[in-house]
């Protein structure tokens, strides 16, 4: 009890992550008695992309590509969110939060890659420009995935911390991703992270530090 308590914040971000992770896996079936494929991947009806379109079947696979990536630019942007939501509250999230959410990011952009192998094939990622940019954005999480943890941070030093900045980098490259495929709507998250950015700005940055300075310095004289 005394470690969840002093882990809430993980532990919160970890459940949180595998609950939709838990919905994907349903897509697959097993089956132990021997008389066949011990593992099958489901088939949905999904209703037509377009008025009157006609329903249609698609593998699961196919329906968990396209969670698992909504899920890893949600997840991704809530990294990045976790710096200006600091500089509007002055709560700050500890590293152990943020390693869970870069993580839950990660994991998530990681099935999404697995599950369209699945579904497509490897050789296709390289065939449009959009499932390049998604696949750059992946090997960026994945970098710094590994390198989110205290003895990182310790070896590589001022490194570390231009290191993962390359999240910037992560984040335009999946919002572009998603724009040029059409999979999804991409400018909530990209209205999300433009704000985020102007947030840190040093300019917007020090002038919202200096406010609730002059809000603290106002209600303390008014006692």
């Amino acid at each position: 009890m005394n470690w969840i308590k002093k882990n809430w914040g993980w532990v919160t971000v970890t459940i949180i992550g595998l609950l939709p992770f838990i919905e994907i896996m349903s897509i697959f079936s097993f089956d132990f008695s021997g008389t066949g494929s011990w593992i099958s991947i489901e088939t949905f009806t999904v209703p037509g992309r377009q008025p009157g379109e006609l329903p249609r079947e698609v593998s699961g696979a196919h329906r968990a590509v396209k969670e698992t990536g909504e899920w890893a630019i949600r997840w991704l942007v809530v990294v990045l969110s976790l710096t200006p939501f600091s500089i509007l509250t002055r709560i700050k999230p500890s590293l152990y939060v943020r390693q869970a959410t870069g993580i839950a990011a990660f994991t998530y952009a990681f099935l999404h890659f697995l599950f369209f192998c699945i579904d497509r094939s490897l050789i296709e990622t390289f065939e449009e420009l959009g499932y390049i940019l998604g696949l750059t954005a992946t090997l960026i999480m994945l970098v710094l995935a590994i390198t989110s943890n205290r003895k990182s941070m310790k070896f590589l030093r001022n490194l570390w911390k231009k290191i993962h900045q390359l999240a910037y980098l992560a984040s335009i490259l999946a919002v572009v991703h998603v724009s040029l495929l059409k999979h999804g709507d991409w400018l909530p998250y990209a209205i999300v992270l433009t704000i985020g950015f102007l947030l840190r700005l040093p300019f917007i940055k020090n002038t919202i530090g200096k406010l609730k300075k002059r809000k603290t310095v106002a209600v303390l004289q008014s006692f």
